[in-house]
């Protein structure tokens, strides 16, 4: 063997060696980094020469520098990830609803039950400026309360939807992202270990983008990945990433999620999406709280039209002698649309608490108002079924909204922590395989340390040598 021979092998041998210190450098500083998946170089045997017939053997180099890393458990990160971030969703949101159904701070029933109650009071003193006055005021609160709720869900409702809108725009950075990495891992310009990175960075968005969206994805042969909806549409395929839109809803002022394809046409994919946030927030935004709304509307309409009824049949303070016929006024204003947002007392009410009518007949000969049925009938109100078909009172209707909106929000809770638990215990599982272990670093350093200084021993042996044969000569 040749001294320039030795020389070469030492070369490659620092070479080879100094990148092993690179790459264990790059795991230690990176052992916090969320995502990064460890990586170790694989050392090859150069290819021998043949001096003289026998194969003399030319050293080390780094082949390759692997990741490690389970697909399994990364499909499966990305999946509960998907299932998480729609639950929190849920969770979130929930509590929010309750907060705003809560009787503590609503007092919705309590301002139920005063409203009737202030009508038996009337019963007792028909003619009673304080009492009348007592039902106005309690009526006005009750009718605040119930507008209020509808305002607090109709606030959640749109919150929701710009939120939605938000989603959607980070979901678009995302799959540009993840096409421009797949483009700099294919274009093989990168180092084996850059590329590790880029990877590495991909698969933290791969699994940000299936907490946002259900997909589907896989990766080819030369290392790009494709992503899917889970409906079959394109997300990212190469270099190439389509965009998701946001589309107005006129039938409820509401967005829609669209995907684009490449000639610019956009396809209302809303009720494909099964899962992530995006879920999450069209599920709570056009389900639930469409629900929560319809009840306190269907509350809002049963009290006004059936106060109303009894109402119009009766006989005011104000009532024209010469009538026999009855007033016919409203005690609320008689809505068409929107009951809880626009619940309100009546303007003739408003104007004149004598136009409270608590007589159903009238003096023959006085024509005066005597007599309080119709208070009596808007109080026994409270305890009759005019809900859920003629099968629910007013006050277990009430109890049964906040009751459902308190289980939903403990299931919605129990199915979080669930989700969790399960992440984290993925977590931990993915840390055994890809996490770093400084102790088995550190061992590393000190074993490719050692290596390289051997490596630059054989500089000076050479160096000898070659001293050696001047002296010689």
């Amino acid at each position: 063997m040749s001294i320039s021979s030795i020389l070469n092998i030492a070369k490659n041998a620092l070479s080879a060696n100094q990148m092993a210190l690179q790459v264990t450098s790059h795991n230690i500083a990176n052992v916090n980094t969320k995502g990064y998946a460890r990586q170790t170089p694989v050392f090859k045997e150069e290819a021998a020469s043949s001096i003289g017939g026998i194969l003399i053997g030319n050293g080390v180099k780094v082949d390759s520098v692997i990741r490690f890393y389970d697909k399994y458990i990364e499909k499966q990160l990305a999946s509960k990830n998907n299932e998480y971030q729609e639950q929190s969703i849920y969770s979130q949101y929930f509590e929010r609803i309750e907060s705003i159904l809560n009787e503590d701070s609503t007092k919705l029933t309590s301002s139920i039950t005063e409203f009737f109650n202030s009508w038996q009071e009337l019963s007792t003193d028909p003619e009673s400026t304080a009492v009348r006055e007592g039902i106005l005021a309690s009526a006005t609160n009750m009718s605040r309360t119930i507008n209020n709720i509808y305002n607090g869900l109709k606030s959640i409702q749109i919150e929701l939807n710009n939120k939605l809108k938000l989603e959607v725009e980070d979901i678009n950075t995302i799959t540009s992202a993840i096409a421009d990495l797949n483009n700099m891992i294919y274009e093989g310009s990168a180092t084996t270990s850059e590329a590790n990175d880029y990877i590495n960075r991909r698969t933290e968005y791969i699994k940000e983008l299936s907490g946002k969206l259900d997909i589907t994805y896989f990766e080819d042969e030369y290392g790009r990945v494709t992503i899917l909806t889970s409906k079959g549409k394109p997300l990212v395929d190469g270099n190439q990433s389509w965009e998701l839109s946001v589309m107005d809803n006129v039938e409820t002022g509401f967005f829609n999620v669209g995907w684009k394809d490449s000639s610019g046409n956009i396809t209302d994919i809303t009720s494909n999406i099964t899962g992530g946030s995006v879920r999450g927030l069209i599920e709570m935004r056009d389900g639930q709280i469409n629900d929560f709304i319809s009840d306190i509307d269907e509350l809002a309409r049963a009290i006004i039209e059936e106060v109303n009824t009894i109402h119009k049949q009766g006989y005011t303070l104000n009532h024209n002698p010469s009538s026999t016929d009855p007033d016919n006024i409203a005690f609320f204003k008689e809505i068409t649309g929107n009951y809880s947002k626009d619940m309100a007392v009546s303007d003739e009410v408003k104007a004149d608490i004598k136009n409270i009518a608590a007589a159903s007949k009238i003096d023959s000969t006085s024509g005066t108002p005597i007599g309080n049925e119709i208070a009596l009938g808007i109080a026994s109100l409270i305890d009759q079924n005019i809900l859920e078909g003629g099968t629910a009172n007013i006050v277990d209707y009430t109890s049964s909204i906040t009751n459902r909106v308190g289980q939903l929000t403990r299931n919605a809770k129990n199915f979080l922590e669930y989700s969790e638990d399960t992440m984290q215990i993925m977590e931990k599982q993915r840390e055994t395989v890809s996490g770093v272990s400084l102790d088995e670093e550190m061992a590393n350093l000190i074993k490719f340390q050692y290596a390289f200084q051997a490596a630059s021993r054989l500089f000076t042996v050479a160096d000898e040598l070659f001293q050696s044969i001047l002296e010689a000569v």
